[in-house]
């Protein structure tokens, strides 16, 4: 990529929410920053999978999602189904956490497609894992769910709680990463799965 593709730090370095605002006017820029933070794709990959209107509006969303700091250029294929043609392959520098301020706001709409993703996505790797074997390859694997009935302060800290953990297995894989860079220890693939949320009162009563 030469100086003049890359994005300026003034656009990277732009306010947080800012940045996240250019992400969710448009809900195909959000889905593919869904899929790039779990994989390596081009235009034409998502494209082919997930549609979005025409080839050359999902290529466009990819490089202002570019411009903006959210995804970066990491290889360039020619030949063979590309016919003389250059295919680029982009992936997510970070997800879009969508901190209160920037949530609070969102349309109804907006919020339930975004969870909806996350859900299905959380399902995809789950049967993934079940199919392939790795879901319970480890005995000390943790997966469990559990209902229950708190008071607001007891939500107030659960949430805090929840948030806490988040952060910090963000801040584990970049020491994690740093070992592993001087160690040569191959990674461990690990899903981690977070939620609180409130559910209806039906869902509480007893059969």
């Amino acid at each position: 990529m030469s100086e003049a593709d890359k994005p300026s730090r003034a656009r990277v370095d732009a306010p947080y929410t800012l940045r996240v605002s250019k992400v969710l006017a448009d809900d195909l820029r959000v889905k593919i920053l869904m899929e790039l933070n779990l994989r390596t794709m081009s235009p034409s990959e998502f494209f082919a999978e997930f549609g979005g209107g025409n080839l050359a509006r999902v290529s466009r969303a990819f490089e202002q999602l570019e411009k903006w700091g959210w995804l970066e250029l990491i290889d360039t294929r020619t030949g063979g189904r590309r016919r003389g043609g250059v295919e680029h392959f982009y992936r997510a520098t970070q997800p879009a956490v969508f901190y209160n301020e920037v949530w609070e706001p969102l349309p109804q709409s907006m919020k339930e497609m975004i969870s909806g993703g996350i859900f299905e996505e959380l399902v995809r790797r789950v049967r993934e894992a079940l199919e392939k074997g790795t879901i319970d390859a480890r005995p000390d694997r943790h997966f469990s769910w559990s209902p229950l009935r708190l008071d607001q302060q007891g939500w107030d800290a659960g949430i805090a709680k929840v948030d806490a953990l988040f952060r910090w297995f963000f801040e584990e894989q970049k020491r994690a990463d740093a070992r592993m860079a001087e160690s040569g220890e191959e990674p461990i693939p690990m899903t981690v799965a977070l939620a609180a949320f409130e559910s209806p009162k039906e869902a509480e009563k007893q059969p």
